[in-house]
């Protein structure tokens, strides 16, 4: 027997790394997921509307830090000796997903889903369950770094070295 349980409740995002400004450290902010932090940040008045005027300039920073996304939920087995799969859609783009503090995979694609087995890891009770999502612009940097640069249709930027 397969049983799907969606963990879309309870999440909030948080600048882990890299230039946010100095009021949102540390400050879980609520999320929606699936979702975006552009997203999160304007549903809580924290950033101006990207799409008005040089306000996408304005809050280029975000694409420039590492953000976690983090929960935690509740686990009863309902299937001793059974498997346990997080399953993820989609995640954009570099991401480390941890569950009760244990890595469970590592991504660099969004678009593909991704399988990682959890049972072993899950306990009865409260659990823990966080997505880090570095910045993908250090990512392609650190690429375009190590493996030399290469002929781009988005110069400046070195988005030929993310997918």
């Amino acid at each position: 027997m397969t049983s799907y349980r969606p963990l879309r409740d309870g999440w909030t995002v948080v600048p882990a790394n890299g230039p946010a400004p100095a009021d949102l450290a540390g400050q879980p902010v609520p999320a929606t997921v699936p979702g975006c932090v552009h997203t999160d940040l304007l549903a809580a008045g924290l950033i101006p509307d990207p799409y008005l005027d040089d306000n996408e300039v304005r809050v280029g920073w975000i694409g420039r830090t590492d953000w976690r996304y983090q929960t935690r939920f509740q686990w009863r087995p309902e299937l001793p000796g059974g498997q346990v799969d997080l399953v993820c859609a989609g995640l954009d783009t570099v991401a480390t997903v941890v569950v009760n503090g244990e890595v469970v995979g590592r991504t660099a694609n969004m678009h593909r889903g991704y399988r990682f087995p959890v049972t072993d890891l899950l306990r009865p009770g409260e659990n823990s369950l966080s997505v880090e999502f570095a910045s993908a612009y250090r990512y392609a940097e650190e690429l375009r770094d190590k493996l030399g640069d290469r002929p781009t249709s988005y110069e400046p930027e070195p988005f030929n070295f993310i997918r």
